[in-house]
């Protein structure tokens, strides 16, 4: 999993995409400024600039498989292939004996692949779009946020549809479905919080993308994604416990399969999590970003 490169033709659509945005909906270049124009306010300036972060979102998402003969098709594609590998070598090969496990998988990999994806994209895309922060005075944040909101789509368009799937193994789960809607948003406000973090700090210290990139990997392996928290050896487990992500993958197992720790303590701790998390991923991208232009 590799973030979009920072400069080359990619920049170069994006400088594109962005002049137009920023010219469809008259924002004012930068004379006199101090400091990004929702700095502090995050819920006033989604409300006040809403319509530049909808369209942000949309021309990320346009942009994400321009010349693809697929196109948004690779967002299903590429985590179902990789749930039927991973499922084969350790259904078959290695013996594993989980219920349902392709389902099991596909439960804990949607909503990694969007976490990952979001925080790769998001890191990169201050320095990218530099050339029209330079010109344009909006919002800052919804740069990260707007990389973030599209995968959200994709994680939704996902669940969307394999849901039939889980409806016909386990018909009971559609008492639960109303339950994912709020594990949604409080995963959503997570992955926010950890790319205003990641996005800001990649201004300053550009090997912030390469550690992500490995970070990743060891934290990919470290949340059960393909293996369930009764697999691990039982000293091991409060390791495993800390992992936030352990958390928010146990809230979708519990309401798509039923299982998983999906308990009304997990489910308000998560959520405690995800908004301490967002409030300190905001007010560190507000107190980097006067300093983003000189970084640029």
């Amino acid at each position: 999993m590799k973030g979009r490169a920072v400069g080359g033709a990619g920049s170069q659509r994006d400088k594109v995409l962005f002049n137009n945005t920023v010219q469809e909906y008259n924002l004012t270049l930068i004379t006199e400024r101090n400091g990004s124009e929702g700095t502090m306010n995050p819920i006033a300036t989604f409300f006040t600039k809403k319509e530049i972060l909808f369209k942000l979102v949309s021309k990320n998402l346009k942009g994400k498989y321009a010349g693809s003969s697929l196109g948004i098709l690779w967002a299903f594609i590429n985590p179902l292939l990789l749930a039927l590998i991973v499922g084969f070598v350790f259904t078959k090969i290695l013996k594993m004996n989980i219920e349902n496990f392709y389902l099991f998988i596909i439960a804990g990999l949607l909503p990694w692949t969007f976490l990952a994806t979001s925080l790769q994209e998001a890191a990169v895309s201050i320095p990218a779009h530099a050339s029209v922060l330079k010109q344009f005075s909006f919002p800052r944040e919804f740069i990260p946020l707007s990389c973030v909101l599209a995968n959200f789509i994709l994680l939704l368009l996902g669940l969307l549809t394999v849901l039939p799937v889980f409806i016909l193994i386990n018909a009971k789960i559609v008492l639960l479905l109303p339950c994912l809607v709020p594990v949604l948003l409080i995963h959503l406000m997570f992955a926010a919080g950890l790319s205003l973090v990641f996005s800001a700090t990649y201004v300053y210290f550009r090997d912030i993308g390469q550690l992500l990139n490995t970070l990743l990997i060891f934290w990919l392996w470290l949340t059960p994604v393909f293996y369930s928290m009764e697999m691990i050896p039982q000293g091991y487990r409060i390791l495993f416990a800390c992992n936030p992500m352990t958390l928010y993958i146990g809230l979708y197992r519990a309401v798509l399969l039923g299982t998983g720790n999906g308990t009304l303590v997990s489910f308000l701790t998560a959520a405690v999590l995800a908004l301490i998390l967002f409030i300190i991923g905001y007010k560190i991208f507000c107190g980097c970003e006067k300093d983003f232009l000189k970084r640029l």
